[in-house]
C-alpha cells in the first residue's frame, strides 16, 4: 500500500489519507545567483494538513493497481490509515516509504517531516546571462506596456540646440555696414556731414 501511496502522491501532487489528513507537494521556485552564474534547482517539499480531502481519485488508482475491487481497496485504505493514526498517537513516528515520517509536535498536533531528496536531484546549473542588444521585447513601465526600443528612444539624450544668436547679430551688423558703405559711396561724402560748401 505504501508504494502505491507514494506513487500517487508524486504523480498527482496530492494524496488524501482518510481520517488523518492530506499530503501535498508544494514547489518553491528556482533561485538565480547572477554573481556565481548559477541557477539552483527548485526544491519541492511535502506538506501535511489535518483535513480530509476527496479520496475518489486515490481509490480509483488503488482499484487499478491492487487486486480486488473498489470495496476491498476502500476497506484496505481505511484500515491502513487507522493503523497509521494509532502508530502516530503512540509516538512511534511511523514512516511512509519514500515520503517521510509522521510525528506529534509539542502542541499535540500531527506533523510530518519529509525524506530528504538526494543531492543529485538538486544540482545547480550553469547559466550565463546573454544580452541581445538588437532584440526587441515587451516591458512594463509603470502601468503602460511598451518595448525596449521605444524606451531607448525616449531615454536617449536629445542633441542640445546650440545658441546661435551671435550669427544673426553678425549678419545684421554686416547688412548695416553694407548700407552705410552704399550710402557714403553713393553721395558726396563731404556733403554728407553738413560742413562742406557746395560749388
Amino acid at each position: 500500500m505504501q508504494q502505491q501511496l507514494a506513487s500517487f502522491l508524486f504523480q498527482n501532487k496530492t494524496c488524501p489519507l482518510p481520517g488523518l489528513g492530506t499530503l501535498s507537494i508544494q514547489g518553491s521556485g528556482a533561485e538565480v545567483d547572477f554573481t556565481n552564474k548559477k541557477i539552483s534547482a527548485p526544491k519541492p517539499f511535502i506538506d501535511f494538513v489535518n483535513y480530509d480531502s476527496d479520496a475518489s481519485g486515490l481509490l480509483n488508482y488503488l482499484a487499478v493497481s491492487l487486486p480486488g475491487g473498489r470495496q476491498v481497496v476502500t476497506e484496505a485504505l481505511d484500515h491502513f490509515c487507522e493503523n497509521l493514526k494509532k502508530e502516530i498517537t503512540n509516538q512511534s513516528n511511523p514512516k511512509l516509504e519514500h515520503i517521510g515520517n509522521f510525528f506529534i509536535d509539542r502542541s499535540g498536533k500531527i506533523g510530518f517531516k519529509q525524506e530528504e531528496l538526494p543531492a543529485s536531484f538538486l544540482q545547480p546549473v550553469f547559466a550565463e546571462r546573454v544580452i541581445h542588444p538588437d532584440a526587441e521585447h515587451q516591458m512594463l513601465v509603470g502601468d503602460k506596456e511598451t518595448t525596449n526600443t521605444q524606451m531607448t528612444g525616449l531615454l536617449s539624450p536629445k542633441p542640445a540646440i546650440k545658441d546661435q544668436w551671435w550669427i544673426w547679430a553678425m549678419v545684421l551688423a554686416a547688412i548695416g555696414l553694407l548700407l552705410l558703405v552704399l550710402y557714403f559711396t553713393g553721395s558726396n561724402s563731404a556733403a554728407s556731414f553738413g560742413n562742406a560748401i557746395k560749388i
